[in-house]
This record gives structure tokens, sequence and C-alpha cells, in this order.
């Protein structure tokens, strides 16, 4: 199915010069040439126009931005969008300076049709906070001529080439891409639209204009091929958001965060990759007092590449962090790429599915507790029960994603030879409680039976014994563990000091 959606930005040079301007707030405005191009509703409302001279508009509106056009920045802006929508499709190309065209008929079924993916697509316009206007059509120039017509009941999307030839019969014949240079001699020959300029002779048009006119109707009413260059995405991702104002508090950094994070998640795309780290860059005022910039490092257990994934553990980072001064710019690179993983085929939940569910809720955890707050057991060789297990702080997998199975593979080695539950029946003395005390405690005896405040324990299993420890400076143990039973049924895990001198009890353990 053939079928092009087209992006037209109607501020394209506000949008470049002054990014995540505000209709209400922001007095600013664009000049060519000396005079008013562009301005936003808040000059409007001030009283400046569109080609109004510095001077003029200086005198209205002493207080607005006036900058001069920078067809630089505007290119660099239609990139940086471009960017952001290769997640979509790899066949994306700029039909004019102000206008993109996607090739979408090989991504419908990815993204379950024609309606859901214009939805998508106008989701990551809003969070990149651009103002365009979409069309949808099965040709590129048909759907750059729909979203070029202004108004708010013009109708923008078709599917069929026939409908599509309807609407194009009555735009003007002026929103022709190569017919700027004729309009007026269309309107001396009383063509005022696309349809009466396609009812005239061919060869007569063709001669009396120029042969781009009637490529241009061909390519816009479907006769003949389109071809573009497309847009081939950078080796490297950088990307920098400059802010307009200063910013003082982390809450406004969330936007230009998600503006490169939608840019990322484009680059990711055209290379079929994934990565697991982000580092963003935060800069601060140059001058006297200028601070080196602050890095903000995210560090995700499983390769991601979806805008969702990303922002769940930013915001959880941006609640824990302050800024050390007034920020004017983010900055956003990616070191990392690995190879996405392929999508499974089976029709039941795979284990790696759950596995990366756990992830990324690990990954939650560990933005909104900080790098200390998680931690993991880490099994050692050992058959004493305070040294058998230590602690460390939970990481993200390694790049190469086998963090968790060394674990486990560790943890199988340094148990191997020790007892466990499943071994009860084979040693009756191995059960093991669930809660082990940090310091042994204590216990009294009486007629040579161990208590436990005040009431005498019966010992219904045991004795295990261990001895271990002569190699290292935490000293020789030489114990007889018993699981004992006061008179409520209660059980605790005891021990006999087997030490020379007088032997004495311990409770070490509790059961549950």
């Amino acid at each position: 199915m053939r079928l092009w959606i087209s992006l037209y930005l109607p501020t394209h040079s506000l949008d470049a010069l002054f990014p995540n301007w505000s209709a209400e707030t922001t007095q600013a405005a664009v000049l060519c040439q000396g005079r008013v191009c562009a301005c936003t509703p808040a000059a409007l409302a001030l009283g400046l126009r569109p080609g109004m001279r510095r001077g003029s508009a200086l005198g209205v509106a002493p207080g607005a931005a006036l900058r001069e056009a920078d067809p630089q920045a505007e290119a660099a802006y239609l990139q940086q969008l471009a960017l952001a929508l290769l997640q979509y499709t790899p066949r994306l190309a700029c039909f004019d300076a102000h206008t993109l065209v996607l090739d979408i008929g090989a991504s419908l079924r990815l993204f379950g049709g024609p309606r859901a993916l214009w939805r998508r697509l106008g989701a990551s316009l809003a969070a990149l906070q651009a103002r365009a206007r979409l069309g949808m059509a099965p040709t590129a120039a048909g759907a750059c001529m729909l979203a070029w017509q202004a108004g708010a009941g013009t109708r923008r999307r078709t599917l069929h080439l026939a409908t599509l030839r309807r609407l194009l019969n009555q735009i003007p014949a002026a929103a022709l891409p190569a017919g700027d240079a004729h309009a007026a001699w269309f309107d001396n020959i009383g063509c005022r639209s696309l349809g009466q300029l396609r009812r005239l002779p061919r060869k007569g048009l063709q001669r009396r204009s120029a042969p781009a006119v009637v490529q241009s109707l061909d390519a816009a009413y479907g006769d003949t091929d389109e071809h573009f260059l497309w847009f081939e995405a950078p080796p490297r991702f950088a990307q920098r958001h400059d802010f307009i104002e200063r910013i003082e508090h982390v809450a406004g950094l969330r936007h230009a965060a998600i503006r490169l994070i939608e840019l990322l998640c484009g680059w990711l795309q055209a290379r079929h990759g994934a990565t697991d780290k982000l580092h963003f860059l935060l800069h601060y005022e140059k001058g006297r007092h200028a601070r080196p910039p602050t890095a903000l490092s995210l560090a995700y257990s499983q390769a991601a590449w979806q805008a969702g994934d990303f922002l769940a553990v930013l915001d959880e980072r941006l609640r824990n962090t302050s800024l050390e001064a007034p920020a004017i710019a983010l900055e956003l690179a990616v070191d990392h790429v690995e190879p996405r993983p392929g999508a499974s085929q089976s029709l039941f939940i795979e284990p790696a599915l759950w596995a990366s569910r756990e992830s990324r809720l690990l990954d939650l955890l560990r933005a909104r507790l900080g790098p200390q707050g998680l931690w993991q057991p880490r099994p050692r060789a050992d058959h004493r029960p305070e040294h058998a297990n230590s602690w460390e702080p939970l990481a993200p997998a390694d790049h190469t994603g086998h963090t968790s199975r060394n674990a486990a593979r560790q943890h199988e080695e340094a148990c191997a030879d020790m007892p466990g539950e499943q071994d009860a029946g084979r040693f009756p003395g191995t059960g093991r409680p669930f809660w082990l005390l940090r310091a042994a405690v204590p216990l009294e005896t009486r007629n040579d039976r161990p208590c436990y405040q005040g009431a005498a324990l019966r010992l219904v299993r045991g004795p295990e014994r261990i001895e271990a420890g002569w190699w290292d400076e935490t000293g020789h143990v030489s114990r007889d563990y018993f699981v004992a039973q006061d008179a409520s049924a209660a059980r605790y895990w005891i021990y006999l000091d087997r030490e020379p001198g007088r032997p004495r009890w311990f409770l070490h353990g509790l059961f549950a």
C-alpha cells in the first residue's frame, strides 16, 4: 500500500530561533532583510505585523525579541525532527525547506494501521513541542499540499487515490510546488485551482510554463513515480538543547530531556540498535563564577530503545536531583550501542520477557533510592553462617548482559558443597532458619539445658557440626548447631561452642 505522511512547519523560523516559545507569553519576531516575516501571537497582540521594519517593530513592542532569520538554524531544526521521526520509517526525506515526507507504507502493520500511526506521530511531535500540520495521502506531493492548506475544517487525510484527486482539484493552483513563479500567469488565464490547471493541454502548459509544473502535477496526482534522497542518521548520537531562559528548577529539564530522548529513539531505530546507558550533561552560565557541567548518567539493566523505558527511570532520577546553578543547556550523548534483540514469535510468554519486566522494576527502584539503596546477596564459599553471605549494591547488567547468569553460577559454585533444605532427609541436622541474627546471643544454662527468655529449650534436631575459619583473620570456630523448641512450639537455631574451656550455648537464628 502506497501511503505518505507529510509534516509541514508553519512557524519554522520561530521554532528554530526560539525553541519552546509560548503563544501566550513569548513576545518574539523573525526578521527577513530588516522586515518582520513571522511573529508570535503575543507579539501580534502588541501590534507587530508582518512587513514592519525593525525600527517600527521596536517602537510598537520595545520588549519583543527580534532576530534575523537563520537558514542554518532552520535546517538544523528540520534535521532534528527528521532524526526523531526515523523511529517510524527509514524512508524519510525533506520535501522542501519547511516540510518533511515519510513513506509509511511498510510501517502500517508494525504500528497498527494508518490511524494508530497518525496518533503516534502526533504524540511524538507533542513531546518534541513541534508545531506542525500533518497530511496523509497516497502520494508525497499530495500529502504535502493537503498539509499546506490552512483552516480548521480542511480535510488532510485520505487513503485512496481517487479521493486525493478530488481534494487536489479544489486546491489553489498557486499551491503547486513548482508553480510559485507562474502564479500570476495561472491567475491571468483563469486557472484558480489545480483541477482547472490539470484540464489544460499538457504540451501547451509545459511550453507556456515549465516542465517542472507538469511533473509536479503528475507526482501529486499519482501519475508518475516520486524520487527522494532519504535522510541518513549520523554515525554517533550527540544532541544539545539550548534553553531560551535560564532553568532554575529540575522540573524545567524534563521537557528538554523528553525532546532529546525522542531524537535518540529515532536514531536507535535507524541503526536497529539499543543502549543501556544515557549520558546527560547539564551546562551552566559562563562567566566569572562559571561552573563545570554536571554529568547525569542513567544505567539500565537491559538495553532499551523505546521512549517509555527511558523516561520512567529519568523521572525517578530527576526527583532526586537538584540544580547547583541556573542551567542554560542540556546535552545527551550515547557511547555504547548493541544490536536490538529480535521479536519473539512464540505463542507463550518467554522467560526473557519476565526477566525484562523485573529489570525495568529494578531500574526504577535504583533510580528512586540511589545507587546505595538497592542491595543483593552474594554467597561465599564459607561454612560459617555469619560469613557465608555478603551484600553489595545491585549494579545494572554489563554490556554483554551476563551479570545475572554469572551471579547465579557463582552462587551454585559457592553452595555446591554446602547442605541445604533439599538435603534435610539425608542430613537430619541441616534445617536452616530464614532469619540470622547479626551477632549470636549468649544463652543461660539450667541443668545443662539452654534457656531463652527464662524458658528451657528442647533440642529437636541436630547436631550439625561446623569447624572452619582457621585460614583467615576472623579465627577458627568449632560449633555444634541444633534446632531447639520452647513450650509454645517456637523454634530457634542455637549452637554449642566447642572451643577449649567451658562450653557455652548461643542463639544464632530464628525460624518463621
